[in-house]
């Protein structure tokens, strides 16, 4: 039976996926420890993730190039859970509403040091700040294909969908990252129930 190879470049990319997230496991627990990351060092960093700094250096430009990476990754993970609403928006059913907000949530919970580290290193270091525009403007245009949506089945009120779109998106960000991130998480039913209740009756026509 003929043996079955994987080109070179899959395997490279394996390889960098997995570099990814040892780095990404790393910096997040050092972090969430209170170390600050723009004082990490690249050696430091490697060595948490068990690679050495000339490995870093080969599969990333430096670290605001791992930041924007791990932005993808975590952006990429609200627009997911956020498809749970997206996908439904058009029938009303807050079930969907509630479990996108829910999950969203327990992104930010879960990915704190994650929130922490790419709006910090966003402030100071214009690629990472263009990636993070990029990816929250692909949710906030997802939103409003799902308010547009709404509107045509005739469940949601006529409001502005682009900018109702770019406002709640960058509501639901703010609050994830002041009242879910660092916080304690006995809070976290509290936060859902007014972002969910915000979003109803922002969008729909009745509550349904």
């Amino acid at each position: 039976m003929p043996s079955v190879t994987r080109p070179a470049g899959s395997k490279r990319q394996d390889r960098r996926e997995e570099l990814e997230r040892r780095l990404f496991a790393a910096i997040e627990e050092l972090v969430g420890e209170g170390a600050g990351f723009t004082e990490l060092s690249v050696e430091r960093l490697a060595a948490a993730a068990g690679i050495s700094r000339s490995t870093f250096y080969v599969h990333f430009e430096d670290k605001g190039d791992l930041v924007r990476r791990l932005a993808t990754t975590v952006l990429t993970e609200l627009r997911d859970v956020s498809s749970t609403w997206w996908e439904t928006a058009d029938h009303a059913d807050p079930a969907g509403l509630t479990a996108a907000v829910t999950a969203i949530v327990e992104v930010y919970r879960r990915r704190a040091a994650a929130f922490t580290i790419i709006t910090e290193t966003a402030a100071y270091d214009p690629t990472v700040a263009a990636e993070l525009r990029t990816l929250m403007q692909s949710i906030i245009d997802a939103t409003r294909d799902a308010i547009e949506r709404g509107q045509e089945a005739g469940v949601m009120r006529r409001v502005r969908p682009a900018e109702t779109a770019a406002v709640l998106t960058w509501m639901v960000e703010r609050a994830g990252y002041h009242l879910v991130r660092g916080t304690e998480p006995a809070n976290d039913g509290n936060v859902i129930e007014v972002l969910t209740d915000i979003i109803r009756t922002t969008l729909y026509t009745a509550a349904p």
